[in-house]
């Protein structure tokens, strides 16, 4: 039996529980992905092949190449959204039973279903755009790591466009994960720490005024601003801004802003869906599609011990 890298005391003995209540569930659900690859694949040949005669029938009836190739293209993308559409049912049941095993034995909650997130707290800050024409969001997790009560889920925010002849598009002007985590320091003001725009930050970002960083490597990274400058200075002390730089590398993000605000630490980092089951092609009991779930959820621990360990550091000066 598989034998986990967990890297928590929280996660300790989470192989054997594995080994004993979810290797048998994924491996009785294994011919089911099984079945579902199958008739994918056949539904996505006859997609692509019905396409790829209908655009050679354009070119050699009507000789219009570029119709042609703009049907061909329509037949790898029906393939593909073909054999997605026969796996989707079997993919979402594996995620959920992964991911709500790996949650439950934290004690924490899980949801890939959200109707809606208060984006105020953020956009407040300035940690996303205030206008927004169109949002979504989904996998939701939420529970207590090492004292400390966390809210995170995945966005996706969109804004409508319209080119020189009236025709829309969307544009994304945000994906990634928003975090909510109870700060165990008590903050007076706000402080806010965005990417650095050079010549384009502006000197004040509504009542907060630029805050210096101490580390000049960070300085060009990041553009600080905050309502107490002695304060903000406190916290933004050159390890801490580290731990922020190693977070985005950890969840394989981009971008990552935050902001300090009644107590509570408001974090924005662009990145990929987390949380996914992974290829169809493989096994459903194959380890790495566990490991990599499980190091997804573990994330959350390493964000607490990074971030919100505060035994070394120096009290705020009130």
């Amino acid at each position: 039996m598989h034998q986990f890298d967990t890297r928590h005391a929280e996660f300790d003995g989470f192989s054997d529980f594995y080994n004993r209540e979810v290797f048998p569930v994924l491996e009785e659900r294994d011919s089911v992905r099984a079945s579902a690859v199958k008739k994918g694949l056949i539904s996505a040949a006859i997609s692509t092949v019905f396409f790829a005669a209908c655009a050679g029938f354009i070119f050699w009836y009507w000789q219009n190449l570029p119709a042609a190739f703009f049907v061909l293209a329509l037949a790898g993308m029906s393939g593909f959204a073909a054999f997605g559409f026969m796996t989707n049912d079997i993919r979402e049941e594996t995620k959920d039973r992964i991911v709500q095993a790996i949650v439950g034995y934290v004690g924490w909650s899980f949801d890939s279903v959200v109707n809606s997130f208060d984006m105020t707290p953020f956009r407040d800050l300035f940690l996303l755009p205030k206008k927004v024409d169109r949002s979504s969001f989904e996998d939701t997790l939420s529970g207590q790591a090492h004292g400390t009560s966390f809210h995170s889920v995945e966005a996706k925010l969109e804004n409508e466009t319209r080119d020189s002849e009236g025709k829309t598009s969307w544009k994304t002007v945000f994906q990634g994960q928003l975090m909510t985590l109870d700060f165990p320091t008590t903050t007076f003001g706000r402080t806010i720490v965005l990417r650095d725009q050079g010549w384009f930050n502006p000197k004040k970002q509504a009542d907060m005024k630029r805050v210096g960083l101490v580390d000049p490597v960070f300085e060009k990274i990041f553009e600080a601003y905050g309502t107490d400058q002695v304060e903000a200075r406190v916290i933004l002390d050159p390890a801490f801004m580290q731990k922020m730089v190693d977070l985005e590398n950890a969840v394989s993000g981009k971008n990552i802003r935050f902001g300090f605000d009644a107590g509570k630490l408001y974090i924005a980092v662009e990145t990929k869906n987390q949380y996914e089951a992974g290829s169809m092609f493989k096994s459903l009991t194959t380890p790495d599609r566990t490991q990599k779930i499980l190091d997804e959820v573990a994330a959350v621990f390493d964000i607490v011990d990074t971030l919100l360990k505060r035994e070394s550091r120096k009290a705020l000066p009130y």
